[in-house]
């Protein structure tokens, strides 16, 4: 999966433990939600103001006509702190999100929530100017298959938004392990910052912006955690950092 990221594909039945670690996340979250002892997913917020400001330096229209949408949004999503445009969002969960009023409550007016996967996505394609996936393309069943519906449903000048937490090339050796033996259930794929620039370029896509966590900042207080999770992390070399990219599609790509 290092080398070949994009044409492996894991089976079904892996995948849907990846979905059970996810469901159980969010159970979890609304469970404290519920509770009290737990925020409002105001991280949203804050990943909308990131979004904003990689825009920002990119030749993207934004506009209350734009439309977009969010592959892998969980309950809320970025889209749902946007201000602007038509708005998107699907996840294979959806109608688990829909049966749990402390999550859907912290939902605005004004974003469409779809349930469905982003490798069959259920839209018409060149529809949508802005494509968002924010650290989701390592849980899916099939990234190559969603990039491609990607590039199908991007205008010709529409841009794609992604994030994703990567690994050193020794990290994502120990990370492969993990995840090949289901002790990390949620991240089937494993990413290093060359495996995902070489994998958005098979895929005929442009990197416009891109921006890297500072590994040696993460490796650090990954050691300093009270958590023995975190601080094995840091001292095995899988500490995870993010890699965010702004892409356009390199060449016209057939819409068929």
């Amino acid at each position: 999966m290092l080398a070949h990221i994009g044409s492996s594909q894991i089976k079904r039945t892996r995948w849907f433990a990846a979905q059970e670690y996810e469901q159980a996340f969010w159970q979890r979250r609304a469970t404290s939600i519920e509770d009290g002892t737990a925020g409002q997913l105001d991280w949203y917020d804050w990943k909308a103001c990131r979004l904003e400001e990689h825009l920002a330096s990119v030749p993207i229209p934004r506009s209350n006509a734009s439309r977009v949408l969010e592959i892998g949004s969980g309950p809320i999503g970025i889209v749902n702190s946007l201000e602007w445009g038509e708005r998107y969002a699907i996840d294979p969960l959806e109608q688990f999100y829909r049966q749990r009023p402390s999550l859907i409550r912290l939902r605005k007016p004004g974003a469409t929530y779809l349930p469905g996967a982003g490798e069959r996505l259920p839209l018409r394609r060149a529809s949508f100017s802005l494509v968002i996936i924010d650290n989701v393309i390592d849980h899916t069943f099939a990234p190559a298959e969603i990039v491609r519906e990607i590039s199908r449903i991007l205008e010709t000048r529409g841009c794609l938004y992604l994030t994703v937490n990567v690994h050193t090339v020794w990290g994502a050796i120990l990370h492969k392990v993990l995840a090949a033996l289901h002790i990390d259930k949620g991240h089937p794929y494993t990413f290093t910052s060359w495996t995902l620039r070489r994998f958005l370029a098979r895929h005929g896509f442009k990197i416009l912006r891109e921006e890297t966590e500072d590994y040696r900042l993460v490796k650090r207080t990954n050691r300093r955690s009270p958590s023995l999770r975190e601080r094995i992390k840091g001292y095995t070399g899988l500490s995870e950092f993010q890699h965010t990219v702004v892409c356009c599609q390199s060449a016209p790509v057939s819409k068929t």
